[in-house]
């Protein structure tokens, strides 16, 4: 009977334990309705439609770089974020033929935080010894004021809109700002809410380092859940962005009723309430025929990363082109 109880007892111990995590039964269901939803139409596509070509996180590489209307770098233009790689990258950019070339920078970046130089002067002795001892670049040192940006259109918390031929417009917006996991640059703590209010609602393209929360942010969904809030208000055409390598791909949302409640959801900020009205919307839009709703425009997520997940300087994947 003792041996009994023992081996019952280490059959129980050894037995893989199912852990739920709380609101799973709420998301799964969620996503269930959400696969079953007919979305309204889309608008209709440009006449004239602008190919947007998108990179992130290239860490001093020079992936190839298909030709287009728009460049978007999306931030990592280093590894150490030392003067020599950003000029490198800078001039490689600048070289592209593209009417326009936008672009933010990383975390890696450090060169161009001014405040992360003040707070953390050693943590730069170290980095800038380290740089000098990378076989894979020609470490030289001088300030950031002395980058040579070309025709580049440096975006750091602020706006631009672009002009294209055919009477077209695009405004961007740019952000370098990634949730705090290490010492590096442009991170803010994760508790801060740095996006509210800061995305112009007319803008067209966000163009951030870090993910959206639940948007290509990798399995452990590292994602900022305050930057998917400032989405969800904007409701962009695209957005841009890096930093979680593993992350790279495309996604695409329509942001009707039925899209926002099931992304409230996801973001932990909805309950069984806002589950009723996703159960509601996915009905309607079997009760109501697309040709009588009212069209919605579609929200692009695009993680740009181009480059191994922990080998910085190994390109993986390629540029992302789509037109808008």
């Amino acid at each position: 009977m003792f041996f009994e109880k023992n081996s019952n007892r280490r059959k129980s111990e050894s037995a893989p334990r199912i852990v739920k995590l709380p609101r799973h039964r709420l998301r799964y269901l969620a996503s269930t309705l959400l696969s079953l939803h007919r979305p309204p139409p889309l608008p209709s596509l440009p006449t004239h439609p602008l190919t947007v070509v998108c990179v992130s996180d290239t860490h001093g590489t020079r992936p190839l770089i298909p030709p287009g209307d728009l460049l978007l770098h999306a931030g990592d233009l280093s590894k150490w974020g030392t003067f020599s790689e950003i000029q490198a990258q800078l001039t490689w950019l600048s070289d592209q033929p593209h009417k326009y070339k936008a672009i933010i920078a990383g975390n890696h970046d450090l060169l161009l935080d001014l405040k992360f130089k003040e707070q953390y002067p050693q943590r730069c002795k170290q980095v800038a010894q380290a740089a000098s001892d990378d076989q894979h670049i020609n470490y030289l040192d001088h300030p950031a004021n002395d980058l040579d940006w070309g025709d580049i259109i440096y975006l750091q918390n602020t706006s631009v809109t672009l002009r294209f031929p055919c009477d077209r417009s695009l405004r961007i917006y740019g952000s370098p700002l990634t949730p705090q996991y290490s010492i590096s640059a442009f991170q803010h703590p994760l508790s801060d809410d740095v996006w509210a209010g800061k995305v112009p609602g007319d803008t067209d393209i966000i163009l951030t380092h870090g993910p959206p929360r639940g948007h290509l942010d990798g399995l452990k969904k590292s994602g900022c859940a305050f930057l998917m809030q400032e989405v969800l208000r904007v409701r962009p055409r695209l957005i841009v962005y890096g930093h979680i390598h593993v992350g790279y791909g495309i996604e695409e949302r329509v942001y009707d009723r039925v899209g926002k409640a099931h992304e409230h959801i996801s973001g932990q900020s909805g309950g069984w309430g806002t589950l009723i009205c996703v159960a509601w919307g996915v009905m309607w839009g079997y009760l109501i025929p697309r040709s009588r709703r009212k069209p919605e425009r579609r929200t692009t997520f695009v993680n740009a990363a181009v480059v191994e997940g922990w080998e910085n300087h190994v390109v993986k994947n390629e540029a992302v082109v789509l037109q808008i």
